[in-house]
């Protein structure tokens, strides 16, 4: 017997694009046993919004209180051996679950997987991702985040054990849940076929945000500060990716400003990409 699967949406002000990322659920070859939807503080239009899809179960906050705090709560709701989490504007090939399945019966020293990724936006794809570690070290994560969050499904167990996402965090809150995974010794495989498809729209993510992407890395960066000092040149080689990052999502002096930050940085410690 297969083990059950939940499917935990955060929905924040996704109206738009929110029927796309339901059928692709839909459409799954193997089908999850519930769909978790959380409103995070978007009131009684979202609800009505929401209410028309009878088969899944809301949870409403009042207040907005970020992703990581409704991904947590829906994670904790959920009555299945497995999530999956899924972004509320992003979309799943049909048989991305399928797939992670066997991944995890074939290899059960795996306490979650994640697929490749396609990046889209209204007018196509963008970029795809399917060259990553298949089983993630933490060399691998300090060099830079390897996990999307609706590329991952991971065993209920292992997200309590590390007591799930850091609500604290805002922007990177992924990479963070990741490292925390690798080193409590849950092992993260990856497949490499991109089933997942992330949208790429600037119409509110907080990743279209420089200043927060910089903020949400340094948090992350004081949070592990001893594992990155432990592995020589980590620290600079993360920083020097954070200011180049921020700066690709910024505009005007602010970008000026993070990618000369980011060059000095390379150029003092000799970083290399």
């Amino acid at each position: 017997m297969l083990p059950s699967i939940s499917v935990v949406i955060p929905f924040y002000h996704a109206e738009a694009f929110f029927d796309e990322t339901y059928q692709s659920i839909k459409q799954q070859t193997i089908q999850p046993q519930e769909i978790i939807v959380v409103n995070d503080g978007c009131g009684a239009k979202a609800l009505e919004f929401l209410s028309q899809y009878t088969d899944i179960k809301i949870i409403d906050f009042t207040e907005n209180k970020g992703v990581s705090t409704a991904r947590n709560e829906g994670a904790k709701a959920a009555t299945s051996d497995l999530i999956a989490f899924l972004d509320a504007d992003d979309i799943w090939l049909p048989n991305k679950l399928e797939t992670q399945l066997t991944f995890l019966e074939e290899y059960p020293h795996f306490s979650a997987c994640h697929t490749g990724v396609t990046t889209f936006n209204d007018k196509g794809d963008i970029s795809t991702f399917v060259n990553k570690p298949f089983d993630l070290t933490i060399i691998d994560l300090l060099e830079s985040m390897q996990v999307t969050p609706p590329s991952l499904l991971i065993t209920k167990a292992s997200l309590e054990a590390v007591d799930f996402f850091d609500q604290d965090i805002r922007c990177s809150e992924d990479h963070d849940f990741s490292i925390r995974l690798v080193q409590q010794g849950f092992r993260i495989g990856f497949i490499d076929q991109a089933l997942t498809k992330v949208r790429r729209m600037d119409h509110g993510n907080i990743s279209s945000n420089g200043r927060s992407i910089l903020i949400g890395h340094c948090q992350l960066l004081k949070k592990h500060w001893h594992t990155f000092r432990q592995h020589k040149g980590m620290t600079s080689k993360y920083l020097y990716k954070t200011f180049m990052t921020a700066g690709g999502k910024s505009t005007g002096i602010e970008r000026k400003l993070y990618y000369l930050t980011g060059h000095i940085i390379k150029l003092i410690f000799s970083v290399k990409e």
